[in-house]
């Protein structure tokens, strides 16, 4: 990381732990628990100084082993026994461990070895503190104020910017943009009304993915539960249901832009792909449906681009992502298809059978966007993405044979916290505000009264922004209620 970006996240997540110190809680009964709170200040001091942290997971103030996403943060206002808090935290706990993976990696080897020597010389840091973990969550767990604190501060705030819509005069500003949005969405739907074979290539038409033969009917029932009822896949079965659902990339290529590949940062700063590495980025997920959790999975390519069309594209830029994410449910069967790009931009919905539209839906200022539903996929078939050159849009989805596709290599989404450099150590794709430096679209001098940071920028998971009027997140946890009704088939 430069030195300038490491100083403003030191100045970020000091400005936070201060924040914290001035309304700690009660520390802990455990005494045992209490000297563990010294090892989590020496990592996070030590990370501010020197290393990286994800956005990602927002901090729960003054519980420095637990972080929380959109969809935990909903059980915070539910009314939990004590197998179910348990569980709660362990799951917040196991947010700030994946979290603490990236920041111990991330710093220099002379300060994680002064931290071992200092916190751990029997083991390291991030063994002491995973046994810490356990410590302060049983502790915790046996202490209603404390409990009732982190009930109260397990939030994440929403990915807008209040004051950018003050400032923006939101409700006026608001009036193009919606129609901007009416046109793009009749566009799409045009799209996806033409028969595929209307769709001709500008290029050469290139399937990336596994060429592995595709697994149908993948048993959800035989993936356990905990006491949330949140699937719990061991990494066997998480890994099977990955290949089993992992869609094939058909990229129109004209260009080099239009090659997939690996992120890495050259040496003038600016983000690029090594289409010599193409790659899949892979992380699992949860949703709300009904009252049950499901299990999601997430695969993300990159592009080196998306070339601008002309003096005035207000889209083009350095940098490319496209998102598809399979929410399964509890057979393990998708539920529901849908996609963004890397920007929060472009949500398209592609629900199977048992789910619908809601109907006040349509009535919204910025409706939800389902150009098609999802393809039926028979033995042997996978789901085809078509993505067309230059914008990476998707034209279609669609059932079919991989036939000869091209390798992605799979990998986890950690590795984006760890970017190559040209002639330098590696370094976080995102800044400490989840965007990625570099990527901006000239679209945000026009879009930011809307309240989304940067529009058009690549961000990481769980800062997608995916409504421009109103207030929506990729990953809220009830997304699928607010959306959807079940098929009068399926009630």
């Amino acid at each position: 990381m430069k030195i300038v970006e490491r100083g403003w996240v030191g100045v970020a997540l000091a400005g936070l732990l201060a924040g914290c110190a001035l309304d700690r809680p009660r520390p802990p009964d455990d005494p045992v628990a209490a000297r563990c709170l010294e090892g989590y200040a020496a990592l996070d001091a030590a990370v501010a100084e020197h290393g990286v942290t994800p956005s990602a997971f927002a901090r729960v103030a003054g519980f420095p082993y637990l972080r929380v996403d959109r969809f935990l943060a909903d059980f915070r206002t539910q009314p939990l026994n004590s197998a179910e808090t348990a569980a709660w935290l362990a799951r917040l706990n196991a947010l700030d461990q994946e979290a603490r993976r990236v920041e111990w990696a991330s710093l220099p080897e002379s300060v994680k070895a002064e931290l071992n020597r200092r916190h751990a010389p029997a083991e390291t840091v991030p063994i002491a503190l995973a046994r810490c973990a356990v410590a302060l969550r049983d502790a915790d767990a046996r202490d209603p104020d404390r409990l009732a604190l982190i009930r109260e501060r397990a939030r994440v705030a929403d990915d807008y910017v209040t004051l950018n819509q003050v400032l923006g005069l939101y409700p006026l500003t608001m009036a193009p943009v919606d129609f901007g949005i009416h046109r793009y969405q009749e566009e799409v739907r045009a799209r996806f009304a033409r028969p595929l074979a209307d769709w001709p290539a500008q290029g050469a038409l290139r399937r990336y993915g596994s060429p592995a033969a595709p697994l149908v009917g993948a048993d959800g029932t035989a993936i356990p539960r905990d006491a949330l009822g949140i699937p719990e896949p061991n990494p066997v079965q998480l890994e099977k249901l990955f290949t089993a659902h992992a869609p094939v990339w058909e990229v129109d290529i004209v260009a080099d832009t239009d090659w997939p590949g690996a992120p890495y940062w050259r040496a003038d700063g600016a983000p690029t792909v090594d289409p010599a590495q193409p790659a899949v980025y892979r992380y699992a997920s949860h949703a709300r449906w009904r009252g049950e959790p499901l299990l999601q999975l997430n695969y993300l390519i990159w592009f080196a681009a998306r070339p601008s069309t002309g003096p005035f594209d207000l889209v083009g830029g350095p940098l490319d992502g496209v998102l598809w994410r399979v929410t399964l449910d509890r057979a393990g069967r998708p539920l529901l298809y849908d996609s963004i790009h890397a920007c929060g931009c472009y949500h398209l919905l592609f629900p199977g059978p048992a789910l619908r539209l809601r109907a006040e839906t349509a009535d919204w200022a910025e409706p939800p966007l389902a150009p098609q539903p999802a393809p039926a996929v028979r033995q042997g078939e996978r789901v085809v993405v078509r993505l067309a050159s230059g914008s990476h849009e998707l034209q279609r989805v669609y059932a079919d044979r991989p036939g000869a596709v091209t390798r992605l290599d799979e990998r986890e989404y950690a590795a984006l916290y760890a970017a190559p450099v040209e002639n330098g150590p590696p370094r976080g794709l995102f800044g400490p505000d989840g965007l990625v430096a570099g990527s901006e679209r000239a679209e945000r001098w026009l879009l930011w009264p809307t309240g989304v940071p940067s529009p058009g920028a690549m961000r990481e998971r769980g800062r997608h922004a995916i409504a421009f009027v109103g207030r929506r997140h990729f990953d809220d946890a009830d997304f699928l209620d607010r959306l959807f009704e079940p098929t009068e088939a399926r009630r």
